[in-house]
């Protein structure tokens, strides 16, 4: 009777980490190209995928920007900070939005990116981009 109890935790407790690793996928929010175009260290190519007006908080600053704009702010992040990796940890979704959390490393720094993303014209793109230092 305990081995069959075992057996079952153990089937209970692979499931739970199958559904979890799931939810740490990409979702249809933060596609594939934005996690490349994060990759990338090139800020053009995150930028195309933002909104015309995008709220943008990079390391406690916080302002509403154009994407010229952004992309001034963003150039020079990735300038102090070229990625070495750059991956998803968790998704989430809400009526026409979802948001994203990655890890993004630099060297030795590590920090937490968290898009908000909503569907417009058929493209998802980033209406808001927090950029925050990761506490280890």
């Amino acid at each position: 009777m305990k081995k069959r109890l075992n057996r079952v935790n153990v089937v209970v407790l692979l499931a739970l980490f199958l559904v979890a690793g799931m939810n740490a996928q990409v979702s249809e929010g933060t596609s594939q190209d934005i996690v490349k175009a994060v990759k990338s260290g090139v800020a053009i190519n995150l930028i195309e995928h933002f909104h015309e007006k995008i709220e943008f908080v990079l390391l406690g600053k916080t302002g509403v920007y154009s994407k010229n704009q952004a992309e001034m702010v963003l150039d020079g992040f990735y300038k102090d900070y070229p990625p070495t990796d750059f991956k998803i940890i968790h998704t989430g979704e809400k009526e026409n939005a979802s948001f994203s959390i990655g890890i993004y490393t630099s060297g030795r720094k590590t920090f937490r990116f968290t898009f908000l993303t909503k569907e417009t014209l058929n493209k998802i793109l980033i209406h808001q981009l927090r950029i925050e230092t990761q506490d280890e």
